[in-house]
């Protein structure tokens, strides 16, 4: 009875996650709107998303690498070169400068503690090109994301550790996840526009979003 309720509320609010995702799209390629059409993108710890809804991103790029720790399969959409490798974010096997554009959608809560965290994303500004764009859920939002519990994220780990089972979300047993303050991604990404993305008047998520200006022909190869 529970889980067929849990499944049900999932279906229910697949419609919003598969919006948000989207409107995070449109705003990424509004920013690299110059040129991604020419451009390599690098997505950290990505996939195809709820509905393929990456690889209608990656459709816009020339050549898109995908790292995950555990690589999964993934069907290149028509005349993307599309390569897929496992790697850590933390410590990224490309040279400085490499990619034009980083993307990583709602990895950076899931990397570890703060010095982990400010290893992956020092990691994407090395690598970045062009620019980057980073989005995590708002830590001051309400109702925490993965569980679906609210103010979930601020109780103590040993509490946490007891409800996890209870919750309706996607994650059904503790896990540590960090989420991160607009505070806290400014801190992280200095040179870039910190911007709340979601619901409206009061963000769900947040994202570091920096475009250098650069143009692609300039990268080396």
């Amino acid at each position: 009875m529970l889980k067929n309720l849990r499944l049900e509320l999932l279906e229910r609010i697949k419609p919003i996650h598969r919006k948000f995702r989207t409107q995070k799209i449109r705003l990424f390629l509004q920013i690299a709107s110059e040129s991604q059409s020419r451009s390599r993108l690098l997505d950290v710890g990505g996939g195809a998303g709820v509905d393929g809804e990456f690889l209608q991103l990656y459709s816009q790029f020339a050549a898109v690498m995908v790292v995950n720790l555990a690589p999964r399969i993934l069907q290149a959409p028509l005349g993307v070169r599309l390569e897929i490798m496992a790697a850590d974010g933390r410590c990224l096997p490309f040279r400085s400068g490499s990619f034009d554009w980083v993307f990583s959608n709602a990895v950076i809560e899931h990397v570890g503690d703060w010095a982990d965290q400010q290893r992956f994303a020092q990691e994407i500004r090395r690598v970045a090109f062009r620019g980057y764009f980073i989005t995590t859920p708002n830590r001051y939002f309400p109702l925490e994301p993965h569980t679906l519990l609210p103010f979930y994220q601020f109780l103590p780990v040993g509490v946490q550790r007891r409800i996890a089972h209870y919750s309706p979300g996607y994650v059904r047993k503790y896990e540590a996840i960090n989420l991160l303050s607009a505070a806290q991604m400014r801190e992280l990404f200095p040179e870039a526009d910190v911007i709340s993305t979601g619901f409206p008047l009061f963000g769900n998520s947040l994202v570091a979003a920096y475009c250098s200006k650069r143009s692609p022909n300039a990268r080396a190869s």
